[in-house]
């Protein structure tokens, strides 16, 4: 009896060697192409999965993602394009972006930006027209953070490139992009440190166990706050405060992100300010925060600009303050700060009105007697 209760010890302590601590793998997980697809993911990292599934990630190809679409198309038009240029970061593990051979890689186009392709990111070399992701050349082997190391009966982790952890594996993709004209359209100034990053604000630790396999309290969100998906979740990076004064009163918003408020050309952020006495509106002020890119003073498409027409955008760790000539005295104040995922101008343009809501960021009220 006592042989066979060690025997047992002994297989159970093999296994879970091998899980947690062991590098090799116990089980082969079939490649086929360069990339291993996202549903063989799904085996073990199925609630990692129903988060990045409602990604920008997951939705980054025009038939998925409605904005970019009507861009591409625009574009396509526009400059009669043979390529799907903007596949290096919405489809990059298609090999060929021409747009004739599209049909031919339409497995690796729905993949989108895969589990796969990111957690290969080994290096990003940097471009002044745009960053490149250095992919590890190795099947099956994967970047990860977790501390201590968890192993995977289906696939190696390597947890010692820091990149993974600094949120500089996003820089490849999320750095920069210049046009044509040799202009910057749109720029990421990150300032990437260990304790605030692309990857602490934008996939903070959340709750739930990161694999079937093992039990984790935590796990990295994998949905990526953002504009597009759990804004609330980057909330807490903005403070928003009504001060009076005199006669008069502030309104105080602290951009603590180590970025500007909102990147995207298309997008905008604004305040609107209501001024109540009793229950009725007697003040409504608005100011919209954006950064507009076009060509001779007027605003254009992102491949034709060459300079910026106007920046209002709040900047990184700015503190904006905006007076309003009031008196509040007896009366109640509610600011919001907020965003539109695209202009309304340029909306109607595109055909986008679906988009022209305006979603709030933060509210902040102030009641004087």
């Amino acid at each position: 009896m006592r042989k066979v209760l060690l025997l047992l010890f002994i297989v159970k302590s093999a296994i879970l060697a091998n899980i947690f601590a062991g590098s090799a793998t116990t089980k082969s997980m079939e490649i086929k192409g360069d990339f291993a697809k996202t549903k063989q993911c799904i085996r073990c990292h199925l609630d990692i999965y129903e988060e990045y599934k409602n990604s920008p990630h997951f939705n980054s190809t025009t038939k998925n993602d409605s904005i970019h679409k009507a861009v591409w198309e625009a574009y396509k038009s526009a400059k009669n394009a043979k390529k799907y240029v903007c596949g290096k970061c919405h489809t990059p593990t298609v090999k060929d972006l021409k747009l004739i051979n599209s049909q031919k890689y339409e497995e690796e186009y729905n993949e989108a930006i895969a589990c796969a392709y990111c957690h290969r990111i080994e290096a990003i070399k940097e471009h002044p027209k745009a960053n490149e992701n250095i992919i590890l050349d190795k099947k099956g082997v994967y970047y990860g953070t977790r501390n201590p190391q968890i192993r995977s009966e289906y696939h190696k982790i390597i947890k010692t490139n820091l990149i993974h952890k600094n949120g500089d594996t996003c820089m490849g993709c999320h750095s920069h992009k210049q046009n044509g004209n040799g202009f910057v359209v749109c720029k990421t100034d990150s300032n990437n440190t260990l304790e605030q990053n692309c990857i602490t604000c934008h996939m903070p630790q959340v709750e739930g166990s990161l694999s079937d396999r093992v039990n984790t309290p935590t796990h990295a969100f994998h949905g990526f706050a953002g504009v597009k998906n759990n804004p609330k979740m980057l909330a807490k990076y903005v403070d928003l405060k009504v001060i009076p004064k005199n006669g008069y009163f502030l309104v105080e918003i602290f951009n603590h992100a180590p970025h500007d408020l909102l990147l995207h050309p298309m997008r905008a952020a604004k305040l609107i300010v209501e001024i109540y006495k009793g229950e009725k509106l007697i003040k409504r002020v608005e100011q919209m925060f954006e950064r507009v890119i076009g060509k001779d003073g007027k605003p254009t498409p992102p491949w034709v600009a060459d300079s910026v027409i106007k920046d209002s955008m709040i900047k990184a760790k700015e503190k904006r303050v905006v007076k309003i000539d009031e008196d509040i005295k007896g009366k109640r104040v509610v600011a919001k700060i907020g965003f539109y995922k695209v202009k309304p101008a340029l909306a109607k343009k595109f055909n986008l009105e679906e988009f022209v809501k305006f979603n709030i960021l933060k509210e902040a009220e102030f009641k004087r007697d």
